[in-house]
């Protein structure tokens, strides 16, 4: 595919979804209390990272995208720290804080570059006013070119076929990181990007190229799909289309130092690059160039426009 410097500053995406905080204790090492065989971590920094539809929002906004992220917060000191972390030149945040609830958090302890436990806080967002929310959509989708919606089953797209529906009437692109076992509700999108565990959940164990490979084409017509792309870690990733042969894209980098937000990447990419005008095609060339980049980085990172168009241009 021919290489050539891109820009996403025309790029429109409406981001609805599960946000969650995702906090980082680094400790340089640890130690074990060989008493109580106990590791004690001696926490040298701590970081702090808007994570799932936030980590869409914020890979949009760093490679130049125009963004907007619907979603829900608790109210709490977390919640503030999370809506703080959204404030970006290219982020507009349109929240709903939910009275007595937490905000969702993800602690991470790492100790050189090795993750020994994460502590997760909140396991659901707890939310009855779906009309409120999907005002909030409606009111927004006129303004966009691609709406992504980042799934994390947390509760903020309960009602994520009616959503869906609105923005195909509309002609709107609709992109979607699904999670869990039920696929059917998302049936209809324009593309589901699934990583192969997540695949393989809803198709079954594949041993062989083979049988992903027809079991990607049949899962495209069964929930009446524009499209769907599975990323495969280190093997790359694999789109599929209705009518179309599948088209691989190896992986640019065979070593990946953390996977963690990875697939944010890859949607946010996508949904960068079509509203762009770029080919399904095209988008997804480059997310995995994208995807490869930010799996050598340690935690929810990001990537930036110049690292994307240094690798696109080698």
């Amino acid at each position: 595919m021919k290489k050539e410097i891109i820009d996403f500053n025309n790029a429109l995406v409406l981001v609805v979804g599960d946000l969650i905080l995702d906090c980082y204790w680094y400790s340089k090492n640890y130690y074990m209390l060989s008493e109580q065989s106990m590791p004690v971590a001696l926490i040298k920094k701590i970081k702090n990272q808007p994570g799932g539809a936030g980590n869409v929002a914020k890979n949009i906004a760093e490679i130049g995208g125009q963004c907007k992220i619907i979603g829900l917060i608790g109210e709490d000191n977390e919640g503030i720290i999370l809506d703080k972390l959204l404030k970006h030149i290219k982020i507009y945040s349109d929240l709903i804080i939910i009275k007595n609830t937490k905000t969702i958090t993800k602690i991470r302890i790492i100790s050189e570059k090795n993750q020994l436990m994460r502590l997760d806080f909140q396991e659901q967002y707890i939310f009855n006013n779906f009309n409120l929310l999907h005002e909030k959509i409606i009111n927004s989708l006129k303004n966009y070119k691609v709406l992504v919606l980042s799934d994390y089953a947390k509760g903020t797209l309960l009602h994520i076929k009616k959503i869906i529906n609105l923005a195909k009437k509309m002609s709107i692109h609709t992109l979607i990181d699904p999670k869990g076992v039920d696929f059917k509700k998302y049936s209809g999108a324009s593309l589901l990007t699934p990583n192969l565990f997540e695949f393989e959940q809803i198709v079954g164990k594949c041993y062989e190229e083979k049988q992903i490979l027809k079991r990607g084409i049949k899962l495209v017509s069964e929930l009446d799909l524009s499209a769907l792309l599975v990323t495969r870690s280190k093997n790359g990733m694999t789109l599929f289309q209705p009518e179309k042969k599948p088209i691989h894209f190896p992986a640019i980098s065979k070593i990946a130092s953390d996977v963690t937000g990875a697939g944010d990447t890859v949607i946010s990419i996508i949904a960068a690059s079509l509203a762009t005008g770029y080919s399904l095609e095209e988008s997804c060339f480059y997310a995995n160039i994208g995807a490869s980049i930010v799996i050598q980085k340690i935690g929810t990172e990001t990537l930036n426009i110049n690292e994307l168009n240094t690798v696109l241009n080698m």
